[in-house]
């Protein structure tokens, strides 16, 4: 049964409201679900621009997205405002009386108005309905004006998406306690400093190779922490990284490898501190078996040392992309990461 457009009405004033008297609940629904709010006139012309924002995804090694996209309509806007990562997409052309309605009172006029008039149509803020949520209103003339803005702050708008999705993923991950006496074993043993969840314990160990693997049940998660040392003379390189990641595999954790298939690098940052990233996927030589792994790979010029800091993950025939994830929110409390950059690692990789 279609509903009266003053039912969108209604639902914007308690937005403006809500917004104005700061009542916010906490955000509510999967971590990873990102819902994207839109009528029915524009999504035929919004949902290829926005799926090439939000519809990034991990070898692992059959793809996985990184967000799990749900598309709604404007009536569904009640059930959905407090979701964790929430969009709200509308073009002025088409006109509709449904969306159009709802993001002018979600937005305010006066922002719509300034967008339509050839300003920036996006607009994306944090605690904005709800208490950890990450929102973006999107309102455009037409198609072509949302896509050159899009185009421009793709990478942009997906990072602060992201980044919210790594505050949720920090409070699961250590919702409970620490391993508090591992974590003290490998400081006094190794002076390496990592806010180790609950539940991993030390798999092997090869002090004389500079190795330490942890390990957590099923689905089965890895950790790998190898270091050279000292760690000035070696030149970093993607040829040189890879050749690496391949010993650590094969040598270190022993019985498996790296797939020359689905590899990929790039520069990020941790607390100012530049790493090379590398993503792939594993293989067992002796049975039927692999998924995903990922490497933080930098220098530490306080140590003088080289990390290699992996994460791995067997999970078969269900996702993996949260799970690196999570290993990835553990890897970034590495002790390196709490020092000032400009003391601890070179401006660049080489």
């Amino acid at each position: 049964m279609p509903i009266a457009p003053s039912r969108l009405l209604s639902a914007g004033l308690v937005v403006l409201a809500a917004v104005a008297c700061n009542i916010k609940p906490p955000a509510i629904g999967q971590e990873d679900v990102l819902i994207i709010i839109t009528s029915d006139e524009d999504r035929p012309l919004l949902e290829p621009l926005l799926t090439k924002v939000f519809g990034r995804e991990m070898a692992t090694p059959a793809p996985e997205p990184v967000f799990k996209i749900k598309w709604a309509s404007p009536y569904e806007f009640e059930d959905y405002r407090h979701y964790n990562s929430l969009v709200v997409a509308s073009l002025s052309n088409p006109a509709d009386s449904t969306c159009d309605l709802l993001v002018r009172r979600i937005l305010g006029a006066e922002r719509v108005e300034q967008a339509l008039q050839g300003g920036n149509p996006i607009f994306v803020a944090t605690d904005y309905l709800a208490k950890g949520q990450i929102f973006m209103g999107l309102t455009a003339h037409s198609a072509i004006h949302a896509q050159l803005e899009l185009e421009r702050l793709d990478n942009w708008v997906f990072d602060q998406f992201e980044q919210q999705l790594r505050l949720r993923q920090y409070k699961i991950v250590y919702k409970y306690k620490v391993e508090k006496k591992l974590m003290a074993q490998l400081e006094e043993q190794y002076d390496i400093g990592l806010r180790i969840q609950h539940g991993f314990i030390i798999v092997k160990e090869k002090p004389e190779q500079n190795f330490i693997w942890l390990g957590r049940g099923y689905p089965y998660r890895w950790l790998g922490i190898h270091w050279i040392e000292p760690g000035d003379s070696a030149r970093i390189d993607p040829a040189w990284a890879w050749k690496r990641m391949e010993y650590i595999a094969e040598e270190l954790f022993g019985d498996i490898y790296i797939d020359t298939l689905f590899r990929s690098i790039e520069l990020g940052m941790e607390q100012g501190h530049e790493i090379m990233i590398q993503r792939g996927v594993w293989g067992h030589n002796q049975q039927t078996a692999g998924g995903p792994f990922v490497n933080y790979l930098f220098r530490d010029r306080v140590q003088n040392r080289i990390y290699f800091l992996t994460g791995v993950v067997f999970n078969p025939g269900r996702s993996k992309v949260l799970l690196i994830k999570w290993l990835e929110t553990i890897l970034r409390t590495f002790h390196s990461f709490d020092r000032p950059a400009s003391t601890t690692h070179d401006t660049k990789m080489t």
